[in-house]
C-alpha cells in the first residue's frame, strides 16, 4: 500500500491512439506464430488422447477463410469479452520472459480490418465475438441481437449445432476474415502484403516450432495444404531426422547442437525428406529456444553461412540447430520476432554466435559426409599456404582473442605461474647444501629466461585454401563473378577457379609462348601458372587484411571490407605484375623466348 500512496500510476490520456499504434507496429507474419501458440496452449488442457489442434478452411460468401480450431477448455461469454482486451489473458501469468497477454489479437488485426472471429464452445453453450477494425478504431464489433439492442458478445449454439457441430465438448475456433471480403486468407493472410508462397502455413510452422509438446496432434485439413486429403503436422525432429543421420551433442556450456543429414532425393533436385511432406525439404540453421525457432537461416542464407559452422560442402543437405537451455540468459523482444541477451546492451541473438561452438563439436560422421562432397580433383595448394604462413609471420598477425560467450563462466587454477613446480623431488629434507637433483617435473617446466617461439607468437594460421571448379558449388558460395571469398572464423578460403582473370592471364601466355616445341605441354604450364598466380594474389590480399588487425585506425567492418569478395576479385583482376614472373618460367621452362603480343587480357567483370 505504501508504494500506492508514494506512487501515482501512469493513465493513459488517449486510449484509441494508443491501441492503435501497438497494433500497427506489430510485425504481421507474427499473426500465425501467436494465433497457434493459444492454441497450443488451450489444447494442452484437453484430456489425454483428445489434444488436437485442426488447421481448417471456411467457406464465406464464396471466398476461403482461414481457421484454427483446437480442443480444451472453452470460454463463457464473459470469460470471451474479458480476453479481448489488450494484455488480457485467462489462466496465464503474464511476464516479460512469458506471455504478454496481447500477441494473437496485436498481430492478427493489422491483416484481418475486416473481422477476426472468435467462437468458443463451453458446457454446450457457443459464445462469438468479431475483432476488428472501422473507421481507425480498433476493438469488438457491436452487432444487433435484437431492434435498438447492441451487443459484443452473442451467443450461437442454435446456429452451430444446426450446422451439426458438435457441442458436446469444449472447443475453440479463430477464422481470419481477411482485410477484403472477397479475399482468400487460406492463400492470401496478409492481402498480397507480403505475397506468401502455395504452403506458407505449413513451412511457418515447420520452421518455427521445432518441437511441439508430445500427445498433440495438429492435422492439416483438406484445401490448407499442397497435397490432398487430411495430413498430420510434423517437427522437424519428428519428420526430418528419421529420413537421413543425426546427432544431438550437448556442450559443456548446456547448449545442444543438433546435425542433421538429410541425404538426396535420388533423380531430383530436392532432400529425401520431401517425401509424403507437406512442408519444405531445404536445409537450415537455427537458434531453438523454449522449443521455438528463432534467427532462421535457409536455402541461399544458410548456404553462404554454412562454412563458418564448419559445413564447408554439402549444406543444402545438412542443418544444424543450435538449442539453449530454458534458463540461458535471454529473452524474446516484444513481438517475439528475435531473442535478446539479458545483459549488457541486450542486443540481438545472432546464431553466428555459436558457430564456433558448432564447429567444434561436429561429429565423425558428419565431418566424412562433408568431405565427401568436396571437389574431387581441387589441386595442391599447401606449398601456396606455407608462403602465406610465411608472409604471416613476418607481417607478426596474431589471432584474435577467444570470444567469451554471454553468460558463460571463466575458471583459472590455482598456481604461482607458469613452470612452477611445488614440490621438488631428489634432494635430503633440510639439507641446503646439495643442489637439486634433475627430475621429470623439472623437465615439464618452462626454463627460466625462456621465450616464445616464433611459431607460437603467431597463432594466427594462414587459411585453408578450397578450390571451386563446379558451377554448382561456385553458385552456392555466392561466388558467381567474383574470385574469392573469406572466412575468417573458420580459417577457410574458398576459390573460384572459373573467374574470368585465370583465362585472361593463361590465354595472354599462350599467345606469347605460342612458338614453343610442345603445344600442349605449354597450354598446360600457362593454366597452371595463371591459376597459382590466382591463388596467391588472393591469398596475400587476405593476410595483408588480417595484418591490419594490428591497426587501430582499421574498424572491424573496414578489415570485413578489406577480406569482401569484391575486394579479393580486384585483387585477382590485376595481374599484370605477376606475368614478368610467369613468363621467366615459362622461358626457363620451355626453353623458348617469349614472342611479342598484343596484350590480350579479356573482360574479368
Amino acid at each position: 500500500m505504501i508504494g500506492l500512496q508514494e506512487v501515482a500510476p501512469l493513465r493513459v490520456a488517449d486510449e484509441p491512439f494508443l491501441v492503435a499504434s501497438t497494433i500497427e507496429r506489430c510485425p504481421k507474419t507474427m499473426m500465425v506464430r501467436e494465433l497457434f501458440m493459444n492454441a497450443v496452449e488451450a489444447a494442452l488442457q484437453a484430456p489425454i488422447g483428445s489434444q488436437l489442434i485442426e488447421i481448417r478452411s471456411y467457406n464465406m460468401g464464396g471466398a476461403q477463410k482461414l481457421c484454427i480450431w483446437n480442443t480444451g477448455p472453452g470460454m463463457s461469454s464473459e470469460e470471451l469479452h474479458r480476453v479481448c482486451d489488450l494484455a488480457a489473458s485467462i489462466g496465464k501469468v503474464k511476464g516479460l520472459d512469458e506471455n504478454f497477454g496481447m500477441g494473437a489479437k496485436v498481430a492478427s488485426l493489422p491483416s484481418n480490418k475486416i473481422g477476426l472471429r472468435y467462437r468458443s464452445c463451453k458446457s454446450g453453450k457457443v459464445s462469438e465475438v468479431i475483432l476488428c477494425e472501422r473507421e481507425g478504431i480498433y476493438g469488438r464489433l457491436r452487432r444487433e441481437s435484437a431492434p435498438g439492442v447492441w451487443d459484443e458478445v452473442i451467443d450461437v449454439t442454435d446456429v452451430v449445432t444446426s450446422e451439426s457441430v458438435d457441442v458436446s465438448a469444449d472447443w475453440t475456433e479463430v477464422v481470419l476474415f481477411g482485410n477484403r471480403v472477397e479475399q482468400d486468407t487460406v492463400k492470401d493472410p496478409y492481402d498480397a502484403n507480403p505475397v506468401v508462397t502455395g504452403q506458407w502455413l505449413a513451412d511457418y510452422l515447420y520452421y518455427r516450432f521445432f518441437r511441439l509438446p508430445k500427445g498433440l496432434v495438429v492435422r492439416f485439413l483438406p484445401g490448407t495444404h499442397k497435397l490432398d486429403g487430411a495430413r498430420s503436422f510434423r517437427t522437424i525432429p519428428d519428420r526430418a531426422f528419421p529420413m537421413g543421420q543425426s546427432e544431438s551433442i550437448v556442450t559443456s556450456t548446456g547448449v545442444t547442437i543438433h546435425y542433421f543429414y538429410d541425404p538426396p532425393l535420388v533423380g531430383t533436385s530436392h532432400n529425401k525428406s520431401v517425401s509424403g511432406a507437406i512442408t519444405s525439404d531445404v536445409s537450415l540453421c537455427s537458434i531453438v529456444h523454449k522449443s521455438e525457432s528463432y534467427e532462421v537461416k535457409r536455402s541461399r542464407q544458410w548456404t553462404l553461412d554454412a562454412p563458418l559452422y564448419g559445413v564447408t560442402f554439402g549444406a543444402k543437405h545438412i542443418s544444424i540447430h543450435v538449442e539453449l537451455p530454458d534458463d540461458y540468459p535471454v529473452r524474446p523482444e516484444a513481438y517475439r520476432q528475435f531473442l535478446r541477451y539479458k545483459n549488457g546492451d541486450q542486443r540481438q541473438v545472432d546464431a553466428r554466435d555459436f558457430c564456433d561452438l558448432a564447429r567444434e563439436h561436429r561429429p565423425a560422421w558428419l565431418i566424412e559426409i562433408i568431405n565427401s562432397f568436396a571437389p574431387a580433383d581441387s589441386g595442391s595448394t599447401e606449398e601456396i599456404r606455407d608462403e602465406l604462413q610465411k608472409l604471416l609471420n613476418s607481417l607478426r598477425v596474431k589471432a584474435p582473442s577467444i570470444r567469451i560467450q554471454p553468460g558463460g563462466s571463466l575458471e583459472v587454477g590455482p598456481g604461482e605461474g607458469v613452470g612452477f613446480r611445488p614440490d621438488r623431488q631428489g634432494t635430503k629434507a633440510n639439507d641446503e647444501s646439495k643442489t637439486p637433483r634433475l627430475t621429470l617435473d623439472d623437465l615439464v617446466a618452462v626454463p627460466l629466461g625462456s621465450k616464445r617461439a616464433s611459431i607460437s607468437l603467431n597463432a594466427e594460421q594462414a587459411p585453408e585454401i578450397m578450390l571451386l571448379r563446379d558451377d554448382a558449388q561456385i553458385e552456392e558460395k555466392g561466388l558467381k563473378g567474383k574470385a574469392a571469398k573469406f572466412y575468417q572464423d573458420a580459417s577457410q578460403l574458398f576459390v573460384n577457379m572459373r573467374y574470368p582473370a585465370i583465362d585472361a592471364m593463361r590465354l595472354q601466355l599462350e599467345l606469347e609462348y605460342a612458338a614453343s616445341p610442345d603445344p600442349e605441354f605449354m597450354r598446360k604450364m600457362a593454366l597452371e601458372l595463371a591459376e597459382r598466380t590466382m591463388i596467391g594474389r588472393v591469398g596475400r590480399a587476405v593476410i595483408y587484411a588480417l595484418a591490419k588487425q594490428l591497426n587501430h585506425e582499421w574498424t572491424s567492418e573496414n578489415i570485413a571490407s578489406a577480406q569482401s569478395p569484391e575486394s579479393l576479385s580486384l585483387a585477382a583482376d590485376d595481374f599484370v605484375d605477376a606475368l614478368q614472373n610467369a613468363r621467366r618460367r615459362m622461358g626457363q621452362t620451355l626453353r623458348t623466348v617469349k614472342q611479342d603480343a598484343d596484350f590480350a587480357v579479356v573482360a574479368v567483370g
